[in-house]
């Protein structure tokens, strides 16, 4: 089984409990707008152009069959339409500012990646996460890769959006240790404004999760001016108390780092100007999770 990633990323601490490797899978179908990986939104492989790297030696341009890259006395610009991902600019750009985000992986070489640190994964209580991107979209890929790892005795987290099929979902249950998710906005119709879907399916799937039995972490990405406000997160302690379940609930405040993927990808950053979360407003809000004993 093949799959498309972004990357795998080692020695993480933010995926998981303890030192984790990540396997972050390519292409989503939710459109979050304050997203800060977009590079994992398409599904195929995309062309990355990082200009504080560029020397403007125009080698890509000498290299290049089909005409994509053109400048003046401007910066470089790309046609990406006419770009076949040749990998040729690739390979002869002396600064590294251009490359290919996504690579297609056997399950059992993304599996032998993620278990070369298998050592610290004992020693630190750590293990393997599946990421996104939406991992649920090449499920097969996952649940083989999960269940290497399982074989190997190690701790294994899926952080899913959880808009697939019920049928998918417990189709992998039986390899994932810990279930990582987002409700990101409890109004429906407002969190299909803001990520292009509805959240009637999340919500069913998170309390079936909980029913089962499963490890749950639910998480908020907390936004300002979308749901930075005590009735928004109070709704969601609410609903997350409601299904009873082995679930831990974490704020996470809105950052920009990574907004510059946008304009190296050649995509358009729908949120250009939003600032940091400030951190008083994360505080105050956390107040709320702990009143629901969360």
């Amino acid at each position: 089984m093949k799959g498309i990633i972004t990357a795998i990323q080692r020695m993480s601490i933010h995926d998981g409990p303890g030192l984790r490797s990540t396997l972050f899978m390519k292409g989503c179908n939710l459109r979050c707008r304050w997203c800060h990986n977009p590079e994992t939104w398409n599904p195929l492989k995309q062309l990355q152009h990082i200009p504080s790297r560029c020397m403007e030696c125009h080698t890509c341009q000498s290299v290049c069959r089909y005409d994509v890259f053109s400048s003046g006395e401007g910066p470089l610009e790309l046609d990406r339409k006419s770009c076949i991902l040749c990998g040729d600019c690739v390979e002869n750009c002396p600064g590294e500012a251009l490359s290919i985000v996504g690579r297609e992986i056997t399950a059992g070489d993304a599996a032998a990646e993620l278990l070369s640190d298998k050592v610290f994964f004992e020693t630190a209580g750590g293990g393997v996460t599946i990421s996104g991107g939406e991992p649920l979209l090449q499920a097969e890929f996952c649940r083989e890769v999960l269940e290497i790892c399982k074989n190997e005795d190690i701790h294994t987290a899926i952080e899913s959006n959880l808009t697939g099929s019920w049928q998918v979902i417990s189709g992998l249950s039986d390899y994932v240790d810990l279930w990582m998710c987002d409700l990101k906005i409890y109004d429906s119709a407002k969190h299909k404004e803001w990520t292009g879907a509805g959240n009637e399916i999340i919500k069913e799937n998170i309390a079936r999760l909980a029913m089962s039995g499963a490890v749950l972490t639910v998480r908020t990405p907390v936004i300002p001016g979308v749901n930075d406000d005590e009735n928004e997160i109070g709704k969601m302690c609410e609903f997350l108390s409601s299904v009873h379940g082995n679930i831990v609930y974490e704020l996470l405040p809105f950052h920009t780092l990574g907004f510059e993927k946008y304009g190296n990808l050649g995509m358009r950053n729908q949120v250009e100007g939003m600032k940091d979360l400030d951190t008083a407003v994360l505080e105050r809000l956390k107040r709320i999770p702990e009143q629901y004993g969360f």
